[in-house]
């Protein structure tokens, strides 16, 4: 490369800001936003709203300034009922928490349509939308599904996962993901006694023979992880390796900290040698002090988080707990780029709490 970061030294094949500084110094430019300016972005993406016709909004300046809104848990529902006047039915997080009226409009329009894209688009902003009213008409829609329904890939408790929720055969709500959020940033010196991102673990993947990793460290006794209701240490580990390139790992943890991978289809050759893992061990993220929005990390890949809403590189995905069967919940991201330079896609991390059982997998565009 024949230039370096300006900021940070990374090689780079033009002169400025690396992707990670560029956005480091954007996030600190919104999380320094005043009440004045949150009111003034608000009304920039209002007015954008006002003259957009369907998916143009998606494309603009002012969806990126929503985006940030969310990233600092600003949720207005007035953008989401002015979305559903204007039919822009995308991002479906324009309609997180939207009002009763919007709600509304949304059911009917749902349960008059006769289109099945439509249906898909109208069911995802329900889901993020959630709440009661929202949660009966997606159960209705399972048990006496519209004519449209047989062209969709999935069921309306499957677009429900998009929300953070899902309901089963009685209508009984369920919880996907955790109402605190935590980010993992960069620090001077890596505190392996409380939670942190990748160490060795002295073993060696069965599969592709590539030394095998605690990914992920959670200090459960740390009262900022209270949320989740573990009094331990929470170890999620696998072959990072495998991991890219297969179905997923699970492993069975213990609140002591150990973690025993559980039997999985891994590959035969290892793309991660020695210079990658040391260079992944190697990272300085520490927890952040406080907590953050729930859509801190829901947009991008430049941080990695610990419970709230996750940045699906392709649709959101809620695995099955190998044990007891039922959904399990998401814990956590940590994208690959964050820990091994041009690496590709994000490992994101679920957990079902009852059984004690981790389950990881790989996106990527």
């Amino acid at each position: 490369m024949r230039y370096k970061c300006i900021e940070c030294g990374t090689p780079l094949g033009f002169e400025g800001l690396c992707w990670a500084c560029r956005a480091k110094h954007h996030r600190e430019e919104v999380n320094n936003w005043t009440t004045q300016d949150i009111e003034e972005k608000k009304k920039l993406v209002i007015a954008k709203l006002k003259v957009s016709q369907e998916d143009e909004f998606y494309s603009t300046d002012e969806r990126e300034i929503f985006d940030d809104l969310m990233t600092r848990g600003i949720y207005c529902k007035e953008i989401a009922k002015v979305a559903c006047e204007r039919e822009i039915y995308y991002p479906s997080e324009l309609y997180y928490k939207a009002g009763e009226e919007t709600i509304n409009k949304l059911i009917e329009k749902l349960m008059a349509t006769e289109s099945k894209d439509e249906g898909s688009t109208l069911l995802r902003c329900l889901a993020m939308a959630g709440g009661k009213k929202a949660q009966d008409t997606l159960y209705e829609l399972k048990i006496n599904p519209k004519p449209w329904r047989k062209n969709l890939y999935v069921d309306s408790d499957i677009y429900a996962e998009e929300g953070g929720w899902t309901f089963d055969s009685k209508n009984q709500y369920i919880k996907l993901n955790y109402d605190k959020c935590f980010s993992l940033e960069p620090c001077k010196e890596k505190n392996e006694n409380g939670t942190f991102i990748a160490r060795k673990r002295g073993e060696k993947c069965s599969h592709c023979g590539c030394e095998l990793m605690d990914i992920l460290v959670i200090n459960g006794k740390d009262e900022r992880f209270a949320f989740l209701g573990l009094d331990g240490i929470i170890t999620a580990s696998c072959c990072p390796n495998c991991i890219t390139l297969s179905e997923g790992i699970s492993n069975r943890f213990t609140l002591d900290g150990e973690s025993m991978i559980l039997e999985y289809e891994g590959i035969e050759e290892n793309y991660c040698e020695d210079e990658i893992i040391n260079r992944m061990v190697e990272n300085r993220f520490i927890v952040s002090e406080k907590k953050r929005p729930l859509f801190y990390g829901a947009f991008n890949e430049d941080v990695n988080t610990i419970g709230g809403f996750a940045s699906w590189v392709q649709d959101w995905e809620y695995r099955n707990c190998p044990e007891c069967g039922k959904k399990m919940k998401y814990l956590a991201q940590i994208h690959w780029d964050t820990i091994q330079d041009c690496a590709e896609g994000t490992l994101f991390i679920e957990i079902c709490p009852e059984c004690k059982i981790i389950t990881m997998f790989h996106q990527q565009t």
